[in-house]
């Protein structure tokens, strides 16, 4: 089960949540349109009328505090190498300023460069130990990396200081259900869910946690109340799927399918759980008409057929 490679990058963006907090919070639904060249220089003059203008030709000097703000604009963009740039220019001169370290190692998080991230995050972490959001981050080096034990501790060392932190409760159950693990993950998950109920991707996590233990109808609570906050969301609606074809009702589970993929995906989803209940007549059906509907790249429902009808032969062949 590819866990955290389907969701790595949300769990990624989720450690830039204390980042995001200071510039999100403003922002509203409405479009701004950029400003022209003219328009920026007029408004920096406004905001420092009084700073020594450079010599003509002379590059412009930014301050820290605007650097950090231009940093922290590009990253809520996503501009991870522009941010980059103003970061390490703040840190050759104020090598002490983790709070722009801690978002170094966010951005090398980011780009996957793990190794780099962790020796930021351990220099933070020496000045400033009780800093659970870098611990948090060092966890999330290890987790994206697939090496779980490693995460597992750091994300338990972040609950003994604070039990209450959903966020870290949701890396800690990931980690554990890539380890197979899905009744720690349960054991872990489940108070987050009961502290924060509007967390999409945690039901998310939890209700797949229960399809993992065949709990079908505690799955259908969880992976239902994740669709009512995002009816659209297609991780919530395959493992809703699944939950309902764990319960047999199978025409609500293609139903589910569908909004989370393609008709061809639902038909062969569907035809999985026809299969698991050994119902192989209506399982090759179904595949069939995913192959139908797909003929030309759709190799996990050929298969899938093949193996619906070489166990539908069988069948007939057993004396009665």
């Amino acid at each position: 089960m590819q866990l955290t490679g389907r969701c790595g990058f949300y769990l990624l963006l989720m450690a830039l949540l204390v980042l995001g907090s200071q510039c999100s919070g403003k922002k509203g639904t409405m479009k701004v349109r950029p400003l022209k060249t003219k328009e920026a220089v007029k408004l920096q003059e406004a905001y420092d009328p009084v700073s020594d203008k450079p010599a003509p030709g002379a590059p412009a000097e930014l301050s820290p505090e605007r650097r950090e703000a231009l940093g922290d604009l590009m990253l809520e963009r996503r501009q991870y190498d522009g941010s980059l740039v103003h970061y390490l220019q703040i840190l050759r001169d104020h090598p002490e300023r983790h709070d722009i370290r801690y978002k170094v190692a966010v951005i090398l998080l980011l780009s996957g460069q793990h190794e780099s991230a962790r020796k930021e995050l351990n220099t933070v972490l020496l000045a400033q130990p009780d800093m659970l959001e870098a611990r948090e981050a060092l966890g999330l080096t290890y987790l994206e990396a697939k090496e779980y034990p490693e995460a597992i501790r750091i994300f338990q060392e972040v609950l003994r200081r604070d039990r209450s932190r959903v966020k870290t409760r949701h890396l800690l159950g990931i980690a554990y259900l890539a380890q197979d693990n899905p009744r720690e993950a349960i054991l872990i998950m489940e108070p987050a869910a009961a502290l924060n109920d509007k967390n999409v991707a945690l039901l998310a996590t939890l209700g797949q946690a229960y399809l993992k233990v065949k709990d079908y109808n505690k799955a259908l609570l969880f992976l239902q109340k994740g669709q009512n906050l995002d009816p659209t969301d297609k991780k919530i609606n395959l493992n809703l799927g699944m939950a309902l074809a764990g319960l047999k009702r199978y025409s609500e589970a293609f139903d589910t399918f569908l909004k989370a993929g393609d008709e061809a995906q639902a038909y062969n989803n569907i035809g999985v759980h026809y299969y698991l209940a050994g119902r192989y007549e209506d399982a090759a059906k179904c595949f069939q008409k995913a192959l139908d509907l797909r003929p030309t790249f759709y190799e996990e429902a050929k298969a899938n057929l093949q193996r619906a009808l070489e166990k539908l032969q069988q069948t007939k062949q057993k004396p009665i």
